[in-house]
């Protein structure tokens, strides 16, 4: 009879599950077993804003038996040809009255958090509770604890992890920089911190290398990428853009120009708007 019972209860688990991943669209799910992340960005595939709670709650128990930077990428790519806004999130209150969390737009910064926190949002208790582990210090939500810099985010959060001299190693250039603190002794944010930090970096010339470095296993097939600008950070900023590359040549990239999240390839972006930049801050997620 116990035996029954475990089949009955076994079969009703697995209808169930089928029941919940039925109700993702099909176009998804045809994406998802391709086990390519990048397949979701195609044109035919609803964004990420046009799912509603209850899909991406099934979009997260398909993805959950993958790693992190899987579920990541996959999230990203979802995000391919979303609006482009900046600062999109808030705290619900002022002096930031937009949502803890949204899809119907992005920007550099936002594309990151969004993705990470809903790749962690079984294991946190939801997508809000993730959204405050990955955008506040100890996951207390107000302006003032919210990571207004990349790399403070690098050293604080759990979900995020700085690779940059583990990747390159005596390679890197190094430059310290005191966050938020201006040249001139002002602040860049009206909060009541700052922190001096040294800053490693990749040099520009080495970026040409990221897709051999990944093939060679020196890269995570999903990286975190933060863009340097030396002269910003004698004024208290310590990167000036951030995003995702995949597999070393695939850069995502909420672009203010094009006023959406675009695929560039990563060489082509090296070349054209990637030029301004003096080196890359690399990291994973976790």
């Amino acid at each position: 009879m116990r035996a029954g019972l475990v089949v009955v209860a076994t079969a009703l688990a697995i209808a169930a599950a089928a029941t919940t991943t039925d109700i993702l669209p099909h176009a998804i799910r045809q994406a998802i077993a391709r086990n390519d992340p990048a397949a979701l960005a195609a044109d035919s595939i609803p964004r990420l804003a046009a799912l509603d709670a209850a899909q991406r709650a099934a979009l997260a128990s398909v993805l959950v038996d993958r790693d992190v930077g899987a579920r990541v990428a996959s999230y990203a790519f979802l995000q391919v040809r979303t609006p482009y806004r900046l600062g999109p999130l808030g705290e619900e209150s002022p002096p930031d009255d937009d949502p803890l969390i949204a899809f119907d737009s992005t920007d550099c910064t936002t594309i990151n958090l969004v993705s990470t926190a809903l790749a962690h949002a079984s294991d946190a208790g939801g997508e809000r509770a993730a959204m405050a582990i990955a955008n506040y210090r100890g996951g207390a939500v107000s302006f003032a604890t919210r990571f207004h810099f990349t790399t403070d985010r690098l050293d604080s959060c759990p979900y995020f992890g700085d690779i940059t001299r583990r990747v390159a190693g005596a390679a890197c250039r190094r430059q310290r920089v005191t966050l938020n603190r201006r040249a001139h002794g002002g602040r860049l944010i009206d909060i009541d911190w700052s922190r001096t930090r040294d800053v490693d970096y990749v040099p520009r010339a080495l970026g040409a290398l990221f897709k051999r470095w990944y093939v060679s296993g020196r890269l995570p097939a999903a990286m975190g990428i933060a863009f340097v600008q030396r002269t910003r950070m004698d004024d208290g900023l310590d990167v000036v853009h951030e995003s995702l590359l995949w597999q070393g040549h695939t850069l995502l990239h909420a672009s203010s120009k094009s006023g959406r999240v675009v695929m560039m390839p990563w060489p082509e972006f090296l070349n054209g708007p990637g030029r301004r930049y003096d080196g890359f801050v690399l990291f994973e997620y976790r």
